[in-house]
């Protein structure tokens, strides 16, 4: 069973950098922070691609703005697999000039930016964070949409081939991007190989 927190990159912010691109005093800032020892770096799955540069400007009816206090703010895990091999989210989908402001952590953790789409993720767990100022329905589509990614039957970001999906451990069969992101909500897609539904065991923090 996956819990969080797993095993990190002691030097991973591969997934940031097209983000930070677009503030380089803060990605000097980040690249200041101390490096770890060799022998402290723990590989982890890859991304599966880097979260696209967003201008703020409304994706599928939802906008960005400042983080939403109160309201509504549920969790939903993202599993990726691609031929049987594991592939992350990045950090930073759906986050306008993030800033990382947690070196000691051991992967990039977002904790600040410029804007928030009500869809974002703060790391590399899988979490997708969906926030709005009340009750809104969200979709996986919707959530590749802001990350700047396809995703169908036949492909999920730029892996191609047959897609199975699951939902909460059970087989769904109609078009992935109509899958429900609610609260506490694990997807899992497997492009190629099918891969046996993985749980996911939320934080305490997610409730």
């Amino acid at each position: 069973m996956r819990h969080t927190p797993s095993p990190r990159r002691r030097l991973g912010a591969r997934a940031l950098v097209p983000a930070l691109a677009a503030a380089p005093a803060l990605l000097v800032g980040f690249l200041s922070a101390p490096l770890a020892a060799a022998d402290d770096i723990v590989d982890d799955p890859p991304v599966l691609v880097s979260a696209a540069i967003r201008d703020g400007k409304p994706i599928d009816g939802i906008p960005a703005g400042p983080m939403v206090a109160g309201g509504y703010h549920v969790h939903a895990h993202l599993t990726l697999y691609v031929d049987g091999t594991e592939m992350w989210v990045p950090a930073g989908v759906g986050v306008l000039h993030p800033v990382v402001l947690d070196p000691d952590h051991p992967d990039p953790v977002i904790t600040a930016a410029k804007a928030f789409y009500w869809l974002h993720t703060h790391d590399e767990s899988g979490v997708i964070h969906a926030e709005a100022p009340q009750k809104h329905d969200f979709t996986l589509g919707q959530f590749f949409d802001i990350w700047g990614q396809p995703l169908s039957r036949h492909e999920v970001g730029p892996a191609k081939g047959d897609v199975t999906v699951s939902v909460d451990g059970k087989r769904y069969d109609g078009d992935p991007r109509k899958v429900r992101i609610g609260d506490h909500v694990q997807i899992q897609l497997n492009v190629g190989r099918d891969v046996p539904f993985v749980p996911y065991d939320f934080p305490p923090r997610f409730g």
